[in-house]
């Protein structure tokens, strides 16, 4: 139920303030925001998607965690889908999840919940916890066995 009012009021809010905008600038503009947001929302969701794999093939090879990546990642798509999606309010929380400093904040708020919902639920959840502890080892160079090969006319190897 509170989805379904959830995609019925957004709509009308948005077809409300894109009336009361449109009469105070003129259609026209409003018309041509729309379409230029939209393009603009499809271009940066590229650009971020390639800006996103170099950052995370940068993180793996240096061994740190996707987290912060991936929550950035995700920002930058849902706010160049909302550009996507026309209306002035989808614009604008659009807008501002491009901006960089407010999708750090809203990153680091993310890992930062996840962070604490996770160690909530281990910390007082009814399973099994086993803890305990790793290491690295570097590989080790291949063993080399010297040695030589001594045939034999026995029967047994002639088959």
């Amino acid at each position: 139920m509170k989805l379904l009012v959830f995609f019925i009021l957004i709509p009308l809010l948005e077809l409300y303030v894109l009336i009361q905008v449109g009469s105070e600038v003129g259609a026209l503009t409003v018309v041509l925001w729309t379409v230029l947001s939209a393009f603009l929302g499809v271009y940066l969701m590229r650009l971020q998607g390639m800006h996103t794999m170099q950052k995370a093939q940068e993180a793996m090879q240096s061994g740190q965690g996707l987290e912060g990546t991936m929550v950035q990642a995700t920002l930058s798509f849902v706010g160049g889908l909302l550009l996507f999606l026309p209306g002035l309010i989808s614009d604008t929380i659009g807008i501002l999840l491009l901006l960089p400093f407010v999708r750090d904040f809203l990153a680091a708020q993310a890992i930062k919940g996840m962070t604490q919902r996770g160690q909530f639920r281990s910390r007082y959840s009814q399973e099994n916890v086993y803890e305990g502890d790793w290491q690295e080892k570097k590989p080790e160079a291949p063993k080399v066995l010297e040695g030589e090969v001594v045939s034999r006319d026995d029967e047994i190897y002639k088959r």
